[in-house]
């Protein structure tokens, strides 16, 4: 699995057990979706208002006030990351791929509990409430998931390349291995570049700046949570 897709596994996991007991229940405040709210709109115009309602609604919460708030949150919450993997793997190990089962064993885990009050702290000191916490989850740890993954990797040809250049440098033939990863790494800058052109396109330039202003921060917590989290799967559920 992907470093990327590690990570969107792990907020996953966090989001679920944290908030399992609000389930069901929609924030007060919030109006109706539009889909609910279409009367006899046909269903294709139904989804397509209900898609740019959504959309909306996340822009409008990748704001620097917003994310710094939601990094507040998620330096909060790496304290539980080595729980929440711990508790997929229990999961995984009673009841495999059946996902009815797999939500029940690990709403059943006592670790939730410790989750869902280190949620509620996250919150209460981030000021942020559950349904923001879970859109810009949604939103912002997807983006920095993936530039994460992609920048790893774009970080690393530009030191095979580097290491390449030296050797032919001095009349030697690079290591195979070296140049293998080089070929294996490569392109990687482009797909980069290519993720944010497309979250540009979806939120707007300006929000793309904020996100990528905060890189960095997500990007140690990225680093951190996948070291805990690799410490959990080394031990066994």
């Amino acid at each position: 699995m992907k470093h990327g897709s590690k990570t969107a596994w792990l907020f996953v996991l966090l989001c679920f057990v944290g908030c399992k007991k609000g389930e069901g229940s929609k924030p007060a405040g919030v109006p109706p979706s539009p889909a609910s709210s279409a009367g006899h709109a046909p269903p294709f115009v139904a989804k397509l208002t209900a898609a740019v309602a959504e959309v909306d609604a996340e822009k409008a919460l990748l704001t620097e006030d917003k994310l710094s708030r939601f990094a507040t949150y998620q330096k909060e919450m790496l304290s539980v990351t080595g729980d929440a993997v711990g508790i997929g793997m229990q999961a995984y190990a009673k009841a495999g791929t059946d996902q009815k089962k797999f939500q029940g064993a690990m709403a059943a885990d006592d670790r939730g509990a410790k989750i869902e009050s280190a949620t509620k702290a996250a919150l209460a000191k981030s000021g942020l409430t559950q349904d923001e916490m879970l859109k810009l989850s949604r939103v912002a740890s997807r983006y920095y998931a993936h530039t994460y993954a992609l920048q790893d990797a774009a970080d690393k040809v530009g030191e095979l390349r580097k290491k390449i250049a030296e050797a032919k440098s001095k009349g030697k033939e690079p290591s195979p291995v070296d140049t293998a990863m080089e070929k294996a790494y490569s392109g990687q800058a482009d797909r980069l570049e290519a993720v944010r052109k497309d979250f540009a396109a979806r939120y707007g330039a300006q929000a793309l700046a904020v996100l990528q202003k905060h890189e960095p921060e997500f990007f140690a917590m990225n680093k951190k949570m996948m070291d805990s989290a690799l410490g959990a799967m080394r031990r066994k559920p």
